[in-house]
């Protein structure tokens, strides 16, 4: 059984950020100088976001190789939306966050071939 590390850091990662967006939201705002907010829909972000931690847990562990392909596609075209916002919002420091998830792809990718 193949061991995918490139999906335990995109895991790790990916759980990081959802429990930052639901415990501390405010925090990852100031860093990309979006203003602070109060309303529900970050956090109901941060669930979703933490939920698809979970999902790479038990990719991870159930090593379907169809799956795991999927991530690399589902990673890339989420890093595409990324940039594509990074660009018409004026904010090009959201593309750090499309830098980790093409990083991590290519990493799955070339782990796959081994």
């Amino acid at each position: 059984m193949k061991k995918f590390t490139s999906l335990t850091v995109q895991m790790v990662y990916v759980a990081i950020t959802g429990l930052q967006l639901i415990f501390v939201p405010n925090m990852m705002l100031a860093t990309f100088g979006i203003p602070p907010t109060n309303e529900i829909w970050i956090k109901n972000l941060g669930i979703i976001v933490f939920i698809l931690a979970i999902l790479y847990y038990y990719i991870r562990k159930t090593t379907d190789m169809e799956v795991i392909k999927a991530t690399i596609w589902g990673r890339l075209v989420a890093a595409g939306g990324i940039i594509v916002l990074a660009l018409t919002s004026s904010m090009p420091i959201l593309i750090l966050f499309s830098t980790f998830d093409i990083a991590t792809a290519a990493w799955t990718w070339f782990e796959l071939k081994k």
